[in-house]
C-alpha cells in the first residue's frame, strides 16, 4: 500500500489547481452559450486529450489539444498538429498548428463552413514519429439553439495536465493475467546440507606456522581437494585416531545404504542429504590420515568447492580431536525454510514457485520451474508461533541469498483462472477499504472501491470492481486522493 512521501510543495500546488471540473460550456462571438465537447484517446504511444467547443457554421471555435508521450508520460515539445474534416458529401478542409501555447498544448482556431457530420481526424507529426487519431460523432449546427441539450456529467475528482506532467505520474491499463495462489510467510536462508562442509581435526595436534603461512581466510574460494591447513598431530596420536576412524567407517556405511534406498525412492531428499553430509564430513578427516604418507603430518584438504565462511583457529594453535576447524558453504544452492501458519498450510496444495523478498534489495526474487523444488513438508505445529515448517531447495544462480537470511516469502502454491489484474503499487487504503483511481478522461479521475485477489510479480487480482481495458493511475495517486479531498474551488485551467 501506498505511502505519504510527497513534497510539502507539491501537495501546496495540488490544493490549488486539484478544483472542480472545467465549465461544461463556452460563449461564442454573438454572445451565445456553448456546450463544451472533451475527448480523450489512448494509443501505444501517446495519450490526446482534446477540449473544444461544440461547433456552429462559420463560427470560430477554439480548441485545446494536450499531447502526451506514453512511454514517460510527459508533454510533446516540439512538433505539429494537423486537423482534417471530411464532410458526409465529400468536402474536405484542413487546419495545420505548428506552434505550441506551451510544451503539451496546440491551441488551433478553426470554423467550418458546412452543418452536418464530419469524419474527424487529429494527426500529429514530428522528425521521428506520426500519430493519428479519430475523433467520433462530429456535427457542425445550424445555430446554438439546434444543439440538442446534453445530460451533465456526474463529475468526478479533477486533475490537470499540467500537473500531471511536473509529477511522478503514470497510468495502465487492466489486464487479464494468470494469477498465481500464493502463501505469505516469513523464511529462512539455510545452506544446503551437501553444499556445506565443516572441517574438523581427525586427531589432537598443533597447526603447523611454517606451512600454514598463506592459510586460507573468510571469503576465499576454494576448489575440492585444496590443501586448506597442515595439522601435526603428537606422538601417539595413533591411538585418538581409532574412534575417528570407527565413526567414518560407520558414516560410509549409512551412506552407501541411503543411496541404495534412494535409486528405490524409499528415502526423502532431505535425509539423504544429511546422511551423506556426515559422511562427508568423516572423509575429510579420514583422508587426510590416509594422505599423511608417514610423515607425521596431516594436509586437511577441502572436501567440496565453494566458499570459506568462517576459520576457527590460527596458525600454531592447539586443537583437539574433532574440533572444528574450517567451514566451507556452496552458496549455488541454498534451502528455504518457510514458516507457514497452520491455517494456511491445510489449505496449500503442492507449492511450485516461490517469490522471495530480500532486505536492501528493490526486486523479489522469483524461483520456480528446474530451479524449485520442494523437500519435506513438516508435520509438527510449533506451539509458540503456531506455524509448521516447509522445507524447498532452490537455486541461488546470482548469489543474492545469503545464508542466514530473515525474508518474506510468497509461495506459490497453484494458478487461478485468467482474471483483470492491476500493478500492486495502483492500490491504496481509503479507511478500511482497497482502492484504484481510475482515469477516466484526460483530466477526470474516479475513486474506486475494489476487492483483490492473490498478488503475483508486482501483479495483485481483481477480484471485483474493475473490467479490463480500464485504466488505472500507478504513479502519483496519492496526489489524486488529495485532488479527490480538496475544497479548493475555482478553475485556473486557461489557455
Amino acid at each position: 500500500m501506498k505511502k505519504l512521501t510527497t513534497p510539502i510543495w507539491i501537495v501546496s500546488v495540488l490544493l490549488i489547481f486539484g478544483c472542480t471540473n472545467n465549465p461544461k460550456a463556452n460563449h461564442n462571438k454573438n454572445g451565445e452559450e456553448v456546450p463544451s465537447v472533451a475527448v480523450t484517446q489512448w494509443t501505444d504511444k501517446m495519450e490526446i486529450f482534446m477540449e473544444y467547443p461544440t461547433m456552429i457554421k462559420n463560427t470560430e471555435g477554439k480548441f485545446i489539444i494536450h499531447l502526451t508521450f506514453m512511454d514517460d508520460f510527459q508533454p510533446i515539445r516540439d512538433g505539429s498538429v494537423t486537423l482534417t474534416f471530411l464532410h458526409s458529401d465529400g468536402k474536405k478542409f484542413e487546419f495545420h498548428k505548428n506552434e505550441l501555447l506551451r510544451e503539451g498544448i496546440f491551441t488551433p482556431i478553426l470554423e467550418l463552413p458546412l452543418i452536418g457530420e464530419y469524419e474527424f481526424t487529429v494527426l500529429y507529426h514530428e522528425s521521428r514519429m506520426s500519430e493519428s487519431f479519430l475523433i467520433p460523432n462530429f456535427i457542425v449546427y445550424e445555430a446554438g439553439n439546434k444543439i440538442p441539450v446534453s445530460e451533465e456529467d456526474e463529475g468526478g475528482i479533477s486533475f490537470l495536465k499540467e500537473q500531471q506532467w511536473i509529477i511522478d505520474f503514470a497510468t495502465a491499463t487492466t489486464q487479464l493475467k494468470s494469477i498465481r495462489k500464493s502463501i505469505n510467510a516469513v523464511g529462512e536462508i539455510l545452506p544446503k546440507q551437501s553444499h556445506y562442509a565443516e572441517i574438523s581435526s581427525p586427531v589432537d595436534g598443533i597447526l603447523r606456522i611454517d606451512d600454514n603461512a598463506s592459510m586460507v581466510i573468510p571469503g576465499t574460494p576454494v576448489k575440492k581437494g585444496q590443501i586448506l591447513a597442515t595439522l601435526a598431530p603428537p606422538l601417539g596420536a595413533m591411538n585418538s585416531w581409532t574412534d575417528r576412524k570407527l565413526d567414518y567407517e560407520y558414516a560410509k556405511t549409512e551412506y552407501e545404504r541411503a543411496e541404495r534406498l534412494k535409486k528405490k525412492k524409499a528415502i526423502s531428499t532431505r535425509e539423504f542429504e544429511e546422511i551423506k553430509h556426515r559422511f562427508l564430513v568423516q572423509n575429510a578427516g579420514y583422508e587426510a590420515y590416509m594422505q599423511s604418507d608417514n610423515s607425521d603430518l596431516f594436509q586437511l584438504k577441502a572436501p567440496m568447492g565453494g566458499i570459506v565462511t568462517d576459520i576457527a583457529v590460527l596458525p600454531g594453535q592447539k586443537v583437539s580431536a574433532g574440533e572444528k576447524l574450517i567451514t566451507i558453504i556452496d552458496p549455488s544452492i541454498v534451502w528455504l525454510r518457510i514458516d507457514v501458519f497452520e491455517k494456511d498450510y491445510y489449505g496449500m496444495n503442492t507449492p511450485n514457485g516461490v517469490s522471495i523478498t530480500v532486505p536492501g534489495i528493490s526486486f523479489p526474487i522469483d524461483v520456480n520451474g528446474e530451479n524449485f523444488s520442494l523437500l519435506s513438508l513438516g508435520i509438527s505445529l510449533d506451539s509458540q508461533s503456531r506455524t509448521i515448517p516447509v522445507l524447498i531447495e532452490i537455486a541461488n544462480k546470482n548469489g543474492y541469498l545469503k545464508m542466514g537470511q530473515t525474508v518474506q516469502v510468497s509461495l506459490y502454491t497453484a494458478f487461478e483462472t485468467l482474471l483483470p489484474a492491476i500493478p500492486e503499487h495502483a492500490l491504496f487504503e481509503d479507511e478500511t477499504n482497497e482502492i484504484v483511481f481510475i482515469h477516466s478522461d484526460g483530466e477526470s479521475f474516479e475513486k474506486r472501491r475494489v476487492k483483490t485477489g492473490h498478488k503475483d510479480n508486482g501483479w495483485v487480482a481483481i477480484l471485483n470492481g474493475l473490467e479490463s481495458g480500464e485504466r488505472v493511475v500507478t504513479e502519483g495517486g496519492y496526489l489524486v486522493k488529495l485532488a479527490s479531498t480538496s475544497t479548493a474551488v475555482g478553475h485556473p485551467h486557461a489557455h
